[in-house]
């Protein structure tokens, strides 16, 4: 559980069973809600009530973003590793993934790429490599990438406080870093060796970005690693702790789940898509104005259901592979990915089923004050 918390989870599991449906319709009532409404609205005496769930969240989600849909990219700009993270295609025991890191020319002609689609909001992914991907070399790709992407965001291995006011200098907004599990011992199970495996570290990173200047902090778990409402629980902690904590940063959520491929990581605990629904929703209702950002894991029909009523975010065209937009396909290489891409749609193919649902493509929303 979130350290923080007054709450054992052998605790938070008993009050999820006696959560009755007159205790979810109060939740429902209210129009602020605290950590015990989300765990009213995420139990299991919840399901019944997803459609009023769906009309309040969706009032909820239009009260702080209207109809648009906010749209970005992922560039993995490197996948060598030196953590064991049990479950990931990208640590450092694992033979078949191809490892490169691209070099300043190739990130351009792939950021040029993912440019030409429309996007204007580029989240850089790299595997945790300090000796490759430091922050002198994080803040030099910022530099350049800054002047061709009104926002940038990084998902990279947890710096220090200095590493990432550096960062910010740089040109970097946002930040997400998934804790994986808040469970220690499960964490220290899947995370045996490398800089990972320290649970503290990587916990506290959201709070070390927001004192450096950040503006966004993305927070999530792994679904199907370990029970997903035992999680649910603690990330709704950290959140509110979060927001205290740094109050002019803006938390976003995301939940990335664990969705079985042949040959792939078989998650201990798989999370079905109603289970990620009901979530989102309640997240949506207890949390209104945070940003919530809906996977590439999920099928396209989830995706462009869930932009309407919980997620105001979401990839296009996304590439889980270091040269996947470009570099690759110069190369007539093959595109080995981190994880397997379940909505694999062409960015106008998603930027046409978001107007389908009456909803407006958003590619920048804001511009830094001068």
């Amino acid at each position: 559980m979130f350290p923080l918390l007054k709450y054992s989870k052998e605790q938070v599991e008993s009050y999820y069973a006696q959560v009755t449906p007159e205790m979810v319709a109060a939740s429902l009532a209210k129009d602020k809600h605290d950590w015990f409404d989300l765990l009213n609205l995420i139990s299991p005496a919840a399901y019944p009530f997803m459609d009023q769930m769906r009309a309040k969240a969706q009032l909820a989600r239009r009260r702080y973003y209207g109809k648009t849909v906010s749209v970005y990219a992922p560039l993995y700009i490197g996948n060598t590793c030196i953590n064991s993270c049990r479950y990931c295609d990208f640590r450092v025991q694992h033979s078949g993934t191809v490892r490169r890191n691209l070099t300043m020319d190739e990130i351009r002609l792939e950021a040029e790429a993912i440019r030409a689609t429309g996007i204007d909001s580029l989240l850089i992914v790299a595997g945790e490599d300090p000796k490759v991907n430091s922050v002198e070399h994080l803040a030099e790709v910022g530099r350049m990438l800054k002047t061709m992407f009104s926002n940038l965001s990084l998902e990279v291995a947890p710096q220090t406080e200095d590493g990432y006011r550096e960062l910010f200098t740089a040109g970097y907004e946002a930040l997400t870093c998934f804790q994986e599990t808040y469970d220690p011992e499960q964490y220290k199970y899947f995370h045996p060796a490398g800089p990972k495996s320290n649970y503290e570290f990587r916990l506290w990173t959201q709070l070390r970005a927001g004192k450096a200047g950040f503006r966004q902090l993305g927070v999530a778990f792994l679904l199907g690693l370990c029970p997903w409402r035992a999680e649910a629980a603690s990330l709704a902690a950290h959140a509110f702790y979060l927001m205290k904590e740094c109050y002019e940063a803006k938390v976003q959520f995301a939940f990335p789940r664990f969705c079985r491929v042949e040959g792939g990581f078989v998650p201990p605990h798989e999370v079905s898509e109603e289970d990620v629904d009901l979530m989102m929703l309640a997240f949506r209702i207890v949390f209104p104005q945070c940003c919530m950002t809906v996977s590439t894991r999920e099928a396209p029909k989830f995706r462009d259901y869930i932009v309407q009523y919980a997620a105001d975010n979401m990839s296009a065209g996304s590439r889980v592979t270091p040269g996947g937009y470009a570099v690759l396909e110069k190369e007539h290489a093959a595109d080995v990915a981190q994880f397997t891409l379940t909505d694999q749609r062409a960015p106008k193919d998603v930027y046409a089923a978001i107007k389908a649902n009456g909803q407006e493509v958003v590619f920048k929303n804001w511009d830094k004050r001068i």
